[in-house]
Formats: C-alpha cells, sequence, structure tokens
C-alpha cells in the first residue's frame, strides 16, 4: 500500500492536531489533580473545562482566556450571590441575574468570555443550593486549575507557526500576481479576445486569511523561548505581509479607477498608446510581486518593473505634449503613481533606491543603486 508521505506529515503538523493534543492531556491532567481537591469531586468536571476552554495556539492567547474567563466567572458569581441575598431562589432572582449579567459582559476587556458573566451566575443561583460562595469558589478554583494545565502544557512546547504562515503568504502572493496578469489583459489592447476583469473581492479572501496568520504568529512569539531562535523569520513574515498588503490594497484602487471612471473616462478606453505601456508596467509589477521579499539582497524584478513605470509616464508625457485630453492624463496620472506606490511597498528602502524620476529609471545595464 502506498503511503502519501508529505500528505501523512502536513497531517501531523496541522496546529489542529497539536492543539487537541495539548488540550487532551491538559483537560486529563485537570481531571486527576481535580480529584485529589478536598470535597471538590462532586465539582471536579470544571478542571477539564477549564483546560479545553482555555486551548489556544499561543500560550499568551490562553493566558488572555483564563484571566478574562476567570474575571467572568468571578463577577457572575457575585451578582448571582448578590441576586440570592436580596430576593433568594426563584424567577425575580434569575431575571435580575440574567439581566445584570448581560449588561456587564459589556465590559470590553472580557472579550470572548462574556457568556461566562450570566451564565456563572445562574450556576451559582440553580446549583449553588444554600451554599453558593462555596460553589462559586469551587466553580472559578477549578475553572482556574484547568487552564493553568493548559498554559503549562502549552509552555513545555509552544506553537510557532512558521510554515502554516508561509502558505498564507503564498497564496496571498499568488492570487496577487494572477489579479495584475488579468488586470493587464484587460487593458491590453493586443490582448486576445475580450478578457474580463477579475472581480475586486477575488483577493479578500486570501488577504484575510494572511493578517490572520500573521496575527496569530505574533501572538504566538510573544513569550515563547522558541521564537528567539526565529525572530528575523517572524520579523520577515510580518514585513512581507505589510508589504503585500499595501502593494494589494494599491492594486485595488487601479481596478476601482475602472468601475469609478473618475473625469468620465474608463481605463479601458485610454488611448492605445498609454494602454499599452499601462498593461506592460502591470505585467512587471506582477513579475515583481512573484518574487520579491522585503528580505532581498538583490533587486531582482525590481529595476524592469521601474522602467515600465517610467515608460509610462513617459509616455504620458508624449500624449500631454500633443494634446491630448487633459481628463486622460488625470487618470493616467494616478495609475502611473499608484503603480509607483506599489512598487516602492515591495521595495526596502534601506537596500534599493528606485529611480527618482522617470529619466532616472536605470537601464538594463545598469548596476542597482543601493542605500
Amino acid at each position: 500500500m502506498h503511503v502519501d508521505r508529505p500528505a501523512v506529515r502536513r497531517l501531523l503538523r496541522h496546529p489542529r492536531l497539536d492543539m487537541a493534543v495539548k488540550a487532551a492531556i491538559a483537560a486529563t491532567v485537570a481531571w486527576l489533580l481535580a480529584l485529589q481537591v478536598p470535597g471538590a469531586r462532586e465539582y471536579a468536571f470544571y478542571a477539564p473545562f477549564g483546560a479545553v476552554a482555555t486551548t489556544y495556539s499561543a500560550v499568551v492567547q490562553s493566558v488572555s482566556a483564563t484571566l478574562r474567563t476567570v474575571a467572568a466567572i468571578l463577577l457572575g458569581a457575585a451578582l448571582g450571590v448578590l441576586a440570592d441575598a436580596l430576593l433568594g431562589p426563584g424567577v425575580a432572582a434569575i431575571a435580575l441575574v440574567v439581566g445584570l449579567g448581560m449588561l456587564v459582559a459589556g465590559l470590553p476587556w472580557l472579550g470572548d468570555s462574556r457568556s461566562y458573566v450570566p451564565v456563572a451566575g445562574m450556576f451559582v443561583l440553580l446549583v449553588g443550593h444554600g451554599q453558593e460562595l462555596g460553589y462559586a469558589a469551587s466553580y472559578a478554583g477549578l475553572f482556574l486549575l484547568g487552564a493553568a494545565c493548559t498554559v503549562v502544557v502549552s509552555a513545555i512546547r509552544p506553537a510557532l507557526p512558521l510554515e502554516r504562515t508561509d502558505r498564507a503568504l503564498d497564496a496571498l502572493r499568488d492570487a496577487s500576481v494572477q489579479h495584475l496578469r488579468l488586470l493587464a489583459a484587460v487593458i491590453d489592447p493586443d490582448a486576445e479576445g475580450d478578457v474580463e476583469a477579475p472581480p475586486r473581492e477575488r483577493l479578500s479572501e486570501p488577504l484575510a486569511r494572511a493578517r490572520t496568520e500573521v496575527d496569530e504568529l505574533r501572538q504566538a512569539a510573544r513569550a515563547n523561548p522558541r521564537a528567539r531562535r526565529h525572530t528575523a523569520d517572524v520579523t520577515r513574515r510580518t514585513d512581507d505581509f505589510g508589504a503585500l498588503q499595501r502593494a494589494v490594497l494599491l492594486v485595488d484602487d487601479i481596478q476601482a479607477m475602472g468601475a469609478d471612471e473618475p473625469w468620465g473616462t474608463s481605463v479601458r478606453r485610454l488611448p492605445e498608446e498609454l494602454r499599452r505601456p499601462m498593461a506592460e508596467a502591470l505585467r512587471e509589477l506582477a513579475a515583481t510581486t512573484a518574487e520579491a521579499g522585503t528580505g532581498d539582497t538583490e533587486p531582482g524584478r525590481r529595476r524592469a518593473a521601474d522602467r515600465a513605470v517610467a515608460a509610462l509616464a513617459t509616455a504620458l508625457r508624449r500624449y500631454r505634449a500633443d494634446g491630448g485630453s487633459e481628463a486622460v492624463a488625470l487618470v493616467v496620472s494616478t495609475v502611473v503613481t499608484t503603480l509607483r506606490r506599489s512598487l516602492s511597498a515591495l521595495t526596502p528602502a534601506d537596500r534599493f533606491r528606485l529611480s527618482t524620476s522617470p529619466a532616472a529609471a536605470p537601464e538594463d545595464e545598469d548596476e542597482p543603486a543601493s542605500g
């Protein structure tokens, strides 16, 4: 029987499997410890519950969830004890606890743990049975015990999702490149057939996913001993995402001009002598996006993209000199600036210098100017 080893390795490295194993270990340890707590056997299940509820991919997320959830439980328990003291057990007390609990749950720092406030209050009223304080202490204490087990287990082998972040960044990069190539084909008067413009929302999903993965990577790097050996790797991925994100948003601006038609002029209806260099600049920007990184030590395709944008600016200057439409010139000027900003976003300013004018764009044989 053939075994797909790469697929097996990907499965074994999947973050969900890592979280599942850690949650199972933490919950088991929490349950065994809770059974040893005097007088807590009846409520021992709150310990593994706390372990599972606070399991996250990053240690700092587990710590944060623990603090927020225990605070929410204590607030809810206090409301339950107060309602029981004022009204005694009954419908009125439940209504009071739920109403006040929902109000208190609006505190922004409770975050996703806000629902524990009214729930804990009701538990104290309905399960406490005259021992509200003891029950509240058991609930919060055992939950905290389980959460502490999760933090300890997670800290033994903390996650640092570098590979997962790479996959998300690669997907965003590939989607951006395809988007730029399609835009170039839409604008190019020499393109074969009638090319449809890609939907603007096409980049939304890979951009959102990459943003989520980079945020999780940054979270995972905090208070993580493994991250100390990978500081440069985390920084590079964060910077690469920032550059790609800026470039994607700027490209979306170019496409938006085609739909908005500022000055009554569509990009697709521009004169051919402007559309050709514009399409070429988009293709060169796509090639640059495909290979550029913030950690590059060589300029790569940036020089070609710089020349292509400069060629578009030169074509625009000739068009104006020949008495072309000012509305067209305004639209193309905006495209030139946006393309240049996109290229700048992909270019580390401390290592490479782009041209400061169309005439200063480097020729093929020129060496790149480094900062």
